[in-house]
């Protein structure tokens, strides 16, 4: 059906019968010879005579209410139209989310497939494997003790590089002893300090001085030559080459040169190829084993406690080796403030806590594992395996130091250690040295 808007009339073109009266075809747009049912009220069975069609005019209130419904209808599906469109074109678009496209589909709303958010990976930090909020909510306080009446000389604390964590340790031993500055270092000089000691004549000028002899040589005077301001008893701090190395080169870099940062992976690899070197030569081993046989053979001193690196951070002899340490000290005469059932807390406190916070930051900072070639932890593997043999072999022979049996358990767990990263492909960069 058309029709044809003119002022208020409606001209609609309806269907007329044929010649028999019962077939119906629609009339033209334009006028012509067919003839049209007149809906006027007259006689339906009748047409006009007049070979123009006959036009039907509506006019009146019935003829708008009528306009208004095809308006109506006709607006609505031009709506429905462009709503349609514009819901379609939706998800064929390419949105952003977060920096990234979505890829278009053409499939239905529903089937879409909406990305989520990036996020950032998930690190998984190191957490403490006891229940340590005892510590926390009550933690111990420090008994009294006798005042020391006699002159105490400190013991040396021979330390390879990175082997001890140094703030933790002052402040563990500080709190430890009651001592204030217990933990000197053999290097610090001040008008007031020299050699851990002070011109004050204190009763107590230290606990412990830290020296990393021979790596920095001492030979004037050597160490050996001071035993009147030493205590006759030393500590031994030590840590496994295969992190030792690494963390050395990251502390002198840190120290001197101002480094921000884990040092880059290149620097480490040209480092590592010319101080931990290969088979045939290894500076950096020779070195950490004539360090641990000076200070074992040196005479008029006895090593009273080996202090390992991977025991301070350890939830079971991390604990166990500050009640060593209070054991040497109570010993050499010094104050003890803490019960053993108490020292743990210490150790908590001073030592676990501020390591795993800053190797839980050095992960979520993406610090890398300083690798070493195959044949540089076959060689490191080896020097320890026959540094265990040899202090064994020492050991059978007789008179010989009575902690070599502890020195010889640590050579011997440092080297399944590295024999271990060999196996499981751990730390081995598959580039040959340079």
């Amino acid at each position: 059906m058309r029709f044809e808007s003119i002022g208020n009339n409606i001209t609609v073109l309806l269907p007329q019968d044929n010649d028999n009266g019962t077939a119906m075809r629609r009339n033209r747009a334009r006028g012509d010879d067919n003839q049209v049912p007149d809906h006027s009220g007259g006689d339906s069975s009748k047409y006009h005579g007049n070979k123009r069609s006959k036009k039907y005019t509506r006019t009146g209130a019935g003829g708008k209410l009528f306009l208004f419904a095809v308006i109506l209808s006709f607006s609505m599906a031009i709506y429905v139209g462009i709503v349609k469109r514009q819901h379609n074109s939706t998800f064929d678009a390419v949105p952003e989310i977060g920096g990234d496209k979505i890829a278009s589909t053409g499939s239905k709303p529903e089937d879409a497939e909406i990305p989520s958010m990036r996020e950032e990976p998930k690190v998984n930090k190191i957490v403490p494997t006891r229940d340590w909020s005892h510590c926390i909510k009550n933690p111990p306080s420090p008994k009294e003790t006798t005042p020391v009446e006699s002159k105490l000389e400190p013991m040396w604390l021979p330390a390879y590089p990175t082997s001890l964590p140094i703030q933790g340790y002052q402040d563990l031993i500080a709190t430890l002893t009651g001592v204030q500055k217990a933990a000197k270092s053999y290097y610090r000089v001040s008008p007031h300090l020299k050699r851990c000691h002070t011109p004050f004549n204190q009763k107590i000028e230290a606990v412990t001085c830290e020296i990393v002899h021979p790596i920095v040589p001492c030979q004037r005077p050597h160490p050996s030559q001071q035993a009147d301001n030493f205590s006759s008893m030393i500590l031994v701090g030590l840590r496994n080459p295969l992190t030792a190395f690494s963390a050395t080169q990251q502390s002198k870099a840190e120290t001197y040169h101002g480094q921000q940062g884990q040092v880059e992976k290149e620097k480490w690899i040209e480092f590592r190829d010319d101080f931990v070197g290969s088979t045939n030569d290894s500076h950096m081993m020779k070195e950490w084993k004539n360090f641990i046989m000076e200070w074992r053979d040196m005479k008029p001193y006895t090593v009273d406690a080996y202090m390992p690196w991977e025991y301070w951070i350890d939830e079971t002899r991390g604990p166990a080796m500050v009640r060593r340490l209070s054991l040497s000290f109570k010993k050499q005469g010094f104050p003890v403030l803490y019960d053993d059932e108490d020292v743990e807390c210490l150790w908590y406190k001073h030592i676990y806590e501020p390591i795993i916070a800053e190797k839980n930051k050095h992960l979520e900072e993406g610090w890398y594992e300083p690798e070493y070639t195959l044949n540089q932890l076959e060689m490191i593997a080896g020097e320890l395996e026959n540094f265990a043999t040899e202090i064994k072999e020492k050991m059978i022979r007789g008179g010989y130091p009575l902690l070599d049996n502890h020195l010889y358990a640590i050579l011997q767990e440092y080297g399944r250690t590295v024999r271990s990263a060999i196996q499981k492909n751990i730390r081995v960069d598959s580039r040959p040295a340079n």
